[in-house]
């Protein structure tokens, strides 16, 4: 069979599976977890729409994307001390990946982890580390720089080396859940490398009446209770009340840090310059943070492996 394996069912993963969809290529999408989605999830409680990951984007940031996933509607305004433009999905960030699932009628195989990646009569083979092995006429890895490395250290060791000098910036989000009025105003942090960020919202879209949605990143020394941390935050803050609703989230790889810093694009080039043919890399390691690119990435990874089967068809 001539199908595309995916590695990775988080944003860029699923946004390359539509693509293969669209272009006619049949395809597997393979996922470590349970769920679709990988650092984005949202839940609700109590009336409070809460994003484990990623919460706010840049206004500027491109948002087409949204249209075609019916979604055009589905931006907020967010407050951040600084005052940047910063929006967030009305119904979570969730609603992206939802969306992007819901056109995925390919086979879908959950709870599976690659081990490693080889190569045989021109065939590739995807080692699980339960054992099983399958087969592909091309690939797509969507999954971190982290974890790629570790499976292509194989099939191509250059690469693997390459992406094993990528680093990360380790965040711990606390969603904060108030009764708007139990808050005192202005909010604040002072300025500390400790936490990078904190935005809120008060729209009703993303609260219950009368509430407000804090999410603040934290970085924590190593050994620190994760436990403490909302205490920590909310005596800080100094509300009238305790909070309706918290939610701490800890990502050991949130953020990789190769995007952020000068030169990455020409760096990135040279790296994926190495990829064997019919094989690409996809998701915000590679691309960027921001939703759009990580879309993008995805779907540019969905034309490379359908170019090379056209390529290499007959």
């Amino acid at each position: 069979m001539r199908d595309v394996v995916i590695i990775g069912g988080g944003l860029s993963g699923l946004a390359a599976a539509v693509e293969l969809e669209r272009l006619g290529v049949p395809y597997r999408l393979i996922e470590v977890k349970p769920r679709l989605g990988g650092s984005i999830m949202t839940e609700t409680e109590a009336g409070f729409v809460l994003d484990g990951g990623a919460f706010a984007f840049p206004k500027s940031d491109s948002w087409d994307f949204l249209t075609p996933l019916g979604l055009a509607d589905s931006l907020i305004t967010v407050h951040e001390v600084s005052r940047r433009h910063l929006v967030a999905l009305r119904a979570g960030t969730q609603s992206v990946v939802d969306a992007l699932a819901a056109q995925v009628n390919g086979t879908v195989l959950r709870r599976m982890a690659v081990s490693s990646l080889g190569a045989m009569d021109g065939r590739f083979m995807i080692c699980l580390e339960n054992g099983l092995m399958l087969e592909a006429a091309a690939l797509i890895v969507a999954a971190p720089a982290r974890h790629a490395e570790r499976m292509l250290r194989t099939l191509a060791p250059e690469l693997s080396l390459r992406l094993s000098a990528v680093d990360y910036d380790t965040i711990t989000r606390v969603n904060l859940g108030y009764r708007a009025a139990d808050l005192n105003r202005p909010i604040t942090f002072p300025w500390d490398v400790a936490v990078p960020f904190y935005m809120w919202t008060e729209n009703p879209a993303r609260v219950p009446e009368g509430g407000l949605l804090l999410q603040i990143g934290v970085r924590l020394p190593p050994g620190q209770d994760e436990s403490a941390l909302s205490q920590h935050l909310h005596e800080h803050l100094k509300p009238d009340a305790p909070p309706l609703v918290e939610r701490v989230d800890y990502w050991p790889d949130a953020d990789p840090l190769p995007p952020h810093r000068k030169g990455f694009a020409a760096a990135m080039a040279s790296t994926l310059a190495m990829l064997p043919e019919g094989v690409a890399l996809a998701g915000s390691d590679y691309a960027g943070f921001a939703l759009a690119a990580r879309i993008a990435s995805g779907q540019a990874a969905a034309a490379r492996a359908a170019a090379y089967l056209r390529a290499t068809a007959g």
